[in-house]
């Protein structure tokens, strides 16, 4: 090891052996509120307005109706852009309804971006398969809302599309 990483090295080792100490011995540690996890009980009280669950519906069926898991494989990036063209339009409807200041429309914010995110890669990247994982990847932001909120009819989609044309 280089002698200018030795102090360093030595003061995290001594800051984490603090840290456990600390948390071992017998006062009770401090855990800040935020940190504690929202359960998927009290996430499913989250209740999208209809804009949301209308553009989540039509997101849906989209995928649905051009990427099922048969037909995956065989898409091209032709219909890979098509798709990513429509989903960015509901995308864009859907993230213009995140104005209120909650919990619930920061956590559909993020699922929105995450999509975002997947139909940018499905509509602009050089390599099939990344186009494909793009598709993926707003199936599992999509899935996701599915769980987070109380959405009527809800049904996921498979994700078990194959992602490798091999």
């Amino acid at each position: 090891m280089r002698p200018n990483l030795v102090v360093p090295a030595v003061a995290t080792a001594l800051a984490l052996a603090s840290n456990v100490v600390a948390a071992t011995s017998g006062s009770a540690a401090f855990v800040p509120a935020y940190l504690a996890p929202i359960t998927a009980e009290a996430a499913r009280n989250w209740r999208p307005d209809e804009r949301v669950r209308s553009g989540i519906d039509d997101m849906r069926a989209a995928i649905d109706a051009n990427a099922s898991p048969r037909t995956q494989a065989a898409m091209d990036a032709v219909r890979l852009a098509e798709l990513g063209h429509t989903l960015e339009l509901r995308v864009a409807a859907m993230i213009a309804c995140c104005t209120k200041d909650g919990v619930a429309s920061r956590h559909l914010h993020m699922l929105l971006v995450e999509m975002a995110d997947g139909i940018a890669l499905m509509q602009r990247a050089a390599h099939a398969d990344a186009r494909r994982m793009g598709l993926l990847k707003v199936v599992q932001a999509l899935n996701l809302y599915g769980t987070m909120f109380a959405h009527p009819g809800w049904r996921a989609l498979d994700e078990t599309l194959e992602v490798s044309a091999r």
